[in-house]
C-alpha cells in the first residue's frame, strides 16, 4: 500500500491515542509505540496471570514485545494493534468495538482442527453466518475476562437486554437467536459514539467534550451506563444501513427502568427525547423530557451550587451541568412552542445557575470564570461591550420565547402595546448582539451551530409575532400542518390599520430564517429541531408569493425571489429527511402547501392533493412532479461525504 492509500484510511490528526493505565492522552506522529501487556495466552486465545489492575491488564514497565494478534478494526486499517484484551487501546480511544477473532495456531494439529470444524457443521444450519468470539464495546466490554468489579457491573448494565442487531458479549453460542452479527456489523456499531460527536454534538454541546468524554468511558463507565447507548442511538442515525431500530429500543430499554439520579441520566433523557422528538414523535419525546426535568429538580439542578458539589473538582465537569440546565430550559420551551402549549415547566423557576462559556473553549478544557444572568440583563451598562458566549444568547433567545408562547396562540388579539413590547425584546437581542455573533462563520470555515440555532429562533418567533396582524394570511391548506399554530385571532381597529407594518416586519423575518440555510456549512449538521421552524418559514413565504410579492417585481424581494427561497427551505428540508421523520412529514406537508395556493402544474395524471390526514399520504414521487421543469442538484458542501451534501432545487 502506498502513502496515499494509507493517508486516506487513518489521519493520526484525527483522534487521540490513550495508553490506559497512564495520564491525559499524547498526539504524537503516525502510528505509536504502545506499552504492551504482560499477557500468556493458551490454546483457546484466553488469558492467564495477573488480573489486577486497570480493566485486569498487567503492562511490562521494560521491554516491548510484539502483539501476539491484532484485532479485526486495526488490520482492517493495517494500523499496529497492541494486542490488549477485550479492547485494545486504539479502539478505547476511537470507541470503536474491538473484535478479536479466534485463532487456529497451535491448537493440536490438522485432525483436531478438522474434527472440530466437521462438529461444527453439524450444529449449524445452511448459510448461517459466522460468530465471532469476543466483542468489546467502548472500554472493558468483556465480563468474561474483566476483573474488576466496577468494569464488570458497568459492563452488565450496558450489554442486557441486547436487541436484535446487537452483538452479544463472551461466547456468541449462548447469543439469543437473531442477535448475532458479522464481524464487519459490530465494527461499524463501533463507530456511533464518533458519528454522535461528528455530525450532531455541535448543535448541542451538552455532553463532555470528545476526549473527555473518553476518559470518563475509561475511568469510570458504570456513570456513562445510560448515557452512552443514547448516544449510539443519535450516531446510529447519521451513519447509513445501521441497526436504528435495535440501537432506539436499546436506549428506550436503559432509561425505562430505575437509572441513577444524577447529570448523566438528565443528559440522557434529555437527548433522547430530542431524538425521539424530530422523529416526529412528540407526546413520546415529551414524557422523556418530563422525566429529565423531574430528576433536574430533584437534584436541585438549577442551583449553580449543584455544578461545583457534584463535579469532582473538574471544570469540565461543572461547565457540563450548567449546560445541561440551560439545555433542559431551551428544550422545554422550543416543545412547548412547536406543540402550541402556553407555558412551559420551567418558565417560572428560579435559578442562579451561571453562563456557560463558549463551546470552543469548552471543547478545550480551559473553563473560565462564568458571567451570570445579572451580567447578561445589565449588559447595556457595561462600559466596554461584553461579548458573550453563543450558547448565553441562545438561552436569551428562548426566555423571550417563553414570554411569547401565550401571545403566539392567543383567541383574542393581544393588543397593539403587548405586541410592541414583545417585538421591542427581539430588537433588543439584535441591536446588543456583537459584530462576531451576526456573522455565523467561523475563521476556520465552519458553522457555529449554537449560533445558529439562536438566530432561526429568533426569526422565527418574530414571523410567528407578526404574520397573524399582516397580510400573509393563512390559509385553510395550512393550518392543517402539525406546525402551525391556531389562527383563529379576532383583531382590533387600531392593529388593522398597522397591517403593513407587520407585513413588512413578517417578510424581513421569514427572509432571514431560510437564507441563514445558504450559508456554507452542511444542512445536516444543523439542529434537527430547526426543522419546524422553517417548514413554517416556508410556508409563510409562500403565501407571501401568493398575497403580497408581485410577479413582476424585479430582484430579491419579488415573485421570482421568494421562488427561490421555497426551493432553498425545500431543499434544507431534505437533506435533514433522511435522517428526521419531522423532516420528512414537513417536506411533505409543505409542498401539498405550494402546489395548491401556488397552482403548480399538475403532470402524469397525478390528481390534486388531498389534505385529508394532514398530507400523510403524499408520496416522494409527488414532489418529483411538483418540481415540473426543474430539478434537484446535489450541491457539495466541500466535505465530500454523502451526509454533508444539501439538495437544492434549482431551473435547469
Amino acid at each position: 500500500m502506498d502513502n496515499t492509500q494509507h493517508n486516506l484510511l487513518f489521519d493520526p490528526s484525527a483522534a487521540f491515542w490513550l495508553d490506559p493505565g497512564m495520564g491525559p492522552p499524547l498526539l504524537e506522529n503516525s502510528l505509536i509505540g504502545y506499552p504492551t501487556p504482560e499477557v500468556v495466552m493458551d490454546g483457546e486465545g484466553d488469558r492467564e496471570g495477573d488480573g489486577g489492575g486497570e480493566g485486569g491488564v498487567k503492562r511490562a514497565r521494560k521491554a516491548r514485545i510484539r502483539a501476539s494478534r491484532a484485532c479485526i478494526a486495526c488490520r482492517g486499517r493495517h494500523t499496529k494493534c497492541d494486542g490488549v484484551e477485550p479492547v485494545c487501546t486504539r479502539c478505547q480511544v476511537e470507541g470503536k468495538t474491538c473484535v478479536y477473532m479466534k485463532s487456529r495456531r497451535g491448537g493440536g494439529g490438522r485432525s483436531k482442527l478438522r474434527d472440530q470444524d466437521q462438529g461444527k457443521d453439524q450444529g449449524k444450519s445452511k448459510g448461517k453466518k459466522t460468530s465471532v468470539e469476543r466483542v468489546g464495546v467502548g472500554v472493558g466490554a468483556s465480563t468474561d475476562s474483566l476483573s474488576s468489579p466496577g468494569l464488570q457491573s458497568a459492563s452488565a448494565a450496558l450489554r442486557s437486554p441486547l436487541p436484535r442487531g446487537f452483538a452479544t458479549f463472551g461466547n456468541s453460542s449462548n447469543s439469543p437467536e437473531g442477535t448475532t452479527v458479522s464481524a464487519s456489523e459490530i465494527i461499524e456499531d463501533g463507530n456511533f459514539v464518533s458519528r454522535y460527536f461528528e455530525f450532531f454534538h455541535n448543535a448541542h454541546p451538552i455532553v463532555l467534550p470528545r476526549k473527555r468524554f473518553l476518559s470518563q468511558l475509561q475511568t469510570d463507565p458504570e456513570s456513562l451506563g445510560c448515557l452512552l447507548p443514547v448516544l449510539k442511538h443519535i450516531g446510529g442515525l447519521y451513519t447509513p444501513g445501521a441497526s436504528t431500530d435495535g440501537l432506539r429500543q436499546f436506549a428506550h430499554e436503559k432509561l425505562s427502568g430505575d437509572i441513577p439520579r444524577n447529570g448523566f441520566s438528565i443528559q440522557a433523557l434529555l437527548l433522547f427525547s430530542l431524538a425521539i422528538h424530530c422523529s416526529d414523535e412528540y407526546k413520546a419525546a415529551e414524557a422523556y423530557l418530563d422525566r429529565a426535568i423531574d430528576i433536574a429538580l430533584e437534584i436541585n439542578l438549577q442551583s449553580e451550587s449543584f455544578a461545583w458539589l457534584y463535579a469532582e473538582c473538574d471544570p469540565i465537569i461543572a461547565e457540563s451541568w450548567r449546560r445541561t440546565w440551560w439545555t433542559l430550559y431551551c428544550i422545554d420551551a422550543v416543545f412547548a412552542a412547536i406543540s402550541h402549549h402556553p407555558n412551559h415547566r420551567l418558565q417560572t423557576i428560579l435559578t442562579n445557575v451561571a453562563l456557560p462559556c463558549e463551546d470552543s473553549v469548552y471543547s478545550s478544557g480551559k473553563i473560565p470564570e462564568p458571567y451570570t444572568i445579572d451580567d447578561y440583563d445589565n449588559r447595556e451598562f457595561a462600559e466596554d461591550e461584553i461579548t458573550f458566549s453563543s450558547f448565553t444568547y441562545l438561552i436569551d433567545s428562548c426566555r423571550i420565547l417563553s414570554t411569547q408562547l401565550s401571545i403566539n396562540i392567543a383567541e383574542r388579539s393581544p393588543g397593539e402595546r403587548s405586541l410592541e413590547a414583545a417585538d421591542a425584546k427581539w430588537v433588543n437581542w439584535t441591536l446588543y448582539l456583537p459584530k462576531c455573533k451576526q456573522n455565523l462563520m467561523a475563521k476556520d470555515g465552519n458553522a457555529d451551530e449554537t449560533m445558529f440555532l439562536a438566530h432561526i429562533i429568533a426569526n422565527c418567533e418574530k414571523m410567528l409575532l407578526h404574520r397573524p396582524h399582516s397580510t400573509l394570511h393563512y390559509s385553510s391548506l395550512e393550518t392543517r400542518s402539525k406546525c402551525t399554530p391556531p389562527t383563529h385571532l379576532l383583531q382590533t381597529r387600531a392593529l388593522q390599520k398597522q397591517m403593513a407594518f407587520h407585513t413588512a416586519k413578517a417578510l424581513e423575518a421569514i427572509n432571514a430564517s431560510i437564507l441563514l440555510f445558504a450559508l456554507p456549512a452542511p444542512c445536516i449538521k444543523h439542529s434537527p429541531i430547526v426543522v419546524c421552524a422553517l417548514a413554517l418559514s416556508v410556508m409563510a413565504q409562500v403565501s407571501a408569493c401568493l398575497n403580497v410579492l408581485e410577479q413582476n417585481e424585479g430582484g430579491g424581494q419579488g415573485y421570482e425571489g421568494g421562488r427561490e427561497r421555497i426551493r432553498l427551505g425545500l431543499g434544507a428540508l431534505r437533506a435533514q429527511r433522511g435522517v428526521w421523520g419531522m423532516a420528512g412529514r414537513s417536506v411533505r406537508e409543505v409542498v401539498g402547501v405550494a402546489r395548491e395556493l401556488l397552482g403548480i402544474g399538475v403532470r402524469r395524471g397525478v390528481p390534486m392533493l388531498e389534505m385529508e390526514g394532514g398530507l400523510e399520504g403524499y408520496g416522494e414521487q409527488s414532489f418529483v412532479d411538483m418540481l415540473a421543469d426543474e430539478t434537484l442538484v446535489l450541491v457539495d458542501s466541500g466535505n465530500r461525504s454523502r451526509e454533508d451534501i444539501c439538495l437544492y432545487s434549482m431551473r435547469i
